[in-house]
């Protein structure tokens, strides 16, 4: 599969795994929100830093199986092409999700301002903080 097409094909996977229930429900028993927070945090920052391989390391064996450091590279920088530089968090949420196989995650959502553009990210983690994915979506400043 081309990697265009991979790309394409996995964040839309991903688009409907992180938007089920994206509708503020409680995380995961046991799932620490600050910990959820801090651990989103730390990946955009090696998103916007460019560190695609450490991403694709801390993705679990499934993830990898959706992607590899090319897709990510090439997600990150046709987002950031258009979006500009990171500039700084403008606010977060994290919300619980249940996949139809009955697992429980929890994603961080992180609204993002870069110099073109605002970016969400949303981060997910297993309940045991293993990262399962992210997307990148961008926005308008205004409106």
């Amino acid at each position: 599969m081309g990697s265009i097409k991979r790309i394409a094909v996995g964040a839309a996977l991903m688009l409907v795994l992180l938007l089920t229930g994206c509708d503020g429900n409680p995380l995961p028993e046991g799932m620490d929100e600050q910990a959820l927070l801090d651990a989103g945090r730390e990946v955009v920052s090696l998103l916007n830093a460019g560190d695609y391989q450490e991403i694709y390391d801390r993705m679990r064996a499934d993830g990898q199986e959706k992607s590899d450091v090319e897709d990510i590279q090439d997600y990150m920088e046709q987002l950031l092409e258009q979006a500009g530089a990171y500039v700084e968090e403008t606010d977060c949420l994290c919300t619980g999700q249940t996949l139809d196989s009955g697992e429980e995650y929890g994603t961080a959502v992180l609204y993002c301002k870069h110099e073109k553009k605002s970016v969400v990210y949303r981060i997910a983690f297993s309940d045991q903080m293993e990262l399962m994915g992210f997307t990148a979506q961008k926005q308008s400043l205004f409106g």
